[in-house]
């Protein structure tokens, strides 16, 4: 059983860090749009105001 229990975490301990080098991964590519954004004239920190705001729920919006 303490096998079974151990090979169980281990999975779970893999598959986390499997997500967070995805997580890694996402994040560099939000940044390299930014920087996109940036080279062709776009102000990035307003991008990101943008994007917080339109997270937000219509009525917390407003």
């Amino acid at each position: 059983m303490a096998e079974t229990t151990d090979d169980r975490l281990r999975l779970l301990i893999e598959r986390v860090e499997r997500l967070e080098e995805e997580k890694k991964g996402i994040a560099d590519d939000i940044r390299d749009v930014y920087a996109e954004a940036k080279a062709v004239g776009y102000d990035a920190k307003i991008m990101r105001q943008i994007v917080r705001l339109r997270k937000m729920k219509p009525d917390d919006r407003a």
